[in-house]
């Protein structure tokens, strides 16, 4: 749940502060909350290893590493995020892909019943399964196009030349 409070208060955090021109489209906002999230897990990752630890499954070798690994690979993606702008939705992508990768390790948590150190018992971690969804649908959807998108500078527009040159059409000849 540590997760979802970082999430949802760096998202509003992020909707409160106006950019330099105008107010934060809600989509820019909750990008820059799951940036903050992800950063906030990562580093989790290398200061209070055991919780993480205890969610690596037995068949999985050198779960410290695994741990430590996966650790990088969150404060990556969350800076990812924060990026330039072509980076943002590979980022998304990517980071959704990730979150579906370390989803059996939650599934291994509430159907093996760990004991993981720091959370409560039992329910917790069933609940914890539908939450991994919304973050990969927020994960898509925060890093997805915002409003129309233009052209390109050098697209072809009808009634155009490839410069951008407006095309008159000369009348045919009697």
């Amino acid at each position: 749940m540590t997760f979802m409070a970082v999430l949802a208060a760096v998202t509003l955090l992020a909707a409160a502060l106006p950019t330099a021109r105008r107010r934060r489209p809600l989509r820019d906002a909750a990008r820059i909350g799951m940036a903050g999230a992800m950063v906030f897990a990562g580093i989790s990752h290398w200061l209070m290893p055991v919780p993480f630890v205890q969610h690596v499954p037995p068949f999985v070798p050198f779960p410290e590493a695994v741990v430590l690994l996966s650790g990088v690979v969150e404060v990556a993606l969350g800076a990812a995020l924060l990026g330039p702008r072509q980076w943002r939705r590979p980022a998304g992508i990517v980071l959704a892909a990730y979150l579906v990768a370390v989803f059996p390790a939650n599934v291994y948590v509430a159907v093996a019943a760990v004991d993981v150190q720091g959370q409560p018992d039992g329910w917790y971690s069933w609940l914890r399964l539908p939450l991994q969804a919304l973050f990969i649908a927020w994960a898509l959807w925060s890093t997805g196009r915002s409003g129309p998108t233009r052209p390109a500078g050098n697209a072809v527009r009808a009634g155009a030349e490839p410069g951008g040159r407006a095309v008159h059409p000369v009348p045919p000849r009697r």
